[in-house]
């Protein structure tokens, strides 16, 4: 089976970014695939504010990706674990489907309490009627009956299945167009917004990856200093970074974040 890692970057490569590179090459190397890093592919436009993050569906597109089985994108944010790169615990070895993606389990209960937010309860549910309405699809939801959230930056491709995945999602620019229409906040335009609706498609063979594989490090609230999030556990094989500033950090500190308890990180 021929297996790929491929990330990619519109933009200045700050030092952060470069690290987080050079991070999700190592574990590519570890488990023994390929890995493609592609700076400024500019590989869609006419998608407003969101257009870079679009970037991630060229690996179902574009025919040079076509040699491989399997295809995982990840964000430049995100980084591997000690643990995994030790372990050699390969992704690609865990999960048989069309799309394989994580959710945020912190995001529905905390749009709920923040109902009116732009990025909200409120307007969480008006997209899910929006995407019921129009492709008559039902959006997943949680055991307490919340909408769940889906995040784009690790997303596992079965590229053999490509052609079906295209067949079954929808024109980038039309779902576009739909929300703007709605009335919804542009974040509802933006690529993770998209992967959420199309995989709502019965059609489409999605499976949840665990969280291991995407685990948050986030501020939440106002307070001064802000209090982070750490969805991290013992078993956490990927690290998603999304403290502001995390492009300027060095090699040192993103390690330290990624590994270390929050006491330890010394920023």
């Amino acid at each position: 089976m021929k297996k790929l890692i491929y990330q990619y970057f519109d933009g200045n490569l700050l030092p952060g970014i470069e690290e987080g590179i050079k991070a999700m090459k190592t574990y590519a190397n570890a488990i023994g695939v390929e890995y493609i890093f592609e700076h400024n592919p500019k590989y869609f436009s006419g998608l407003g504010k969101y257009n870079p993050h679009f970037g991630q569906f060229k690996v179902l597109f574009d025919d040079k990706f076509k040699k491989y089985d399997k295809i995982l994108f990840a964000d430049t944010d995100v980084f591997p674990t000690d643990r995994v790169l030790n372990s050699k615990e390969d992704i690609f070895d865990s999960y048989d489907c069309d799309i394989g993606i994580c959710t945020e389990s912190f995001q529905p209960k905390w749009r709920k309490k923040n109902p009116n937010h732009h990025i909200g309860y409120n307007n969480d549910e008006k997209w899910a009627k929006l995407v019921e309405k129009h492709y008559g699809w039902k959006a997943p939801r949680n055991e307490e009956g919340l909408l769940k959230v889906y995040n784009s930056g690790v997303i596992l491709y079965n590229i053999h299945n490509s052609n079906k995945i295209i067949k079954e999602i929808v024109d980038f620019n039309k779902y576009q167009k739909l929300v703007l229409r709605s009335g919804l906040s542009t974040f509802y335009t933006s690529d993770q917004c998209y992967i959420h609706a199309m995989i709502c498609n019965p059609n489409l063979n999605v499976k949840e990856m665990d969280h291991k594989w995407n685990a948050f490090v986030h501020y939440i609230g106002k307070e001064t200093p802000r209090p982070v999030n750490d969805m991290r556990t013992k078993d956490t094989n990927f690290v998603h970074i999304q403290l502001s500033g995390v492009d300027h950090f060095d090699r040192d500190e993103l390690w330290r974040i990624t590994n270390l308890e929050k006491k330890d990180w010394k920023l």
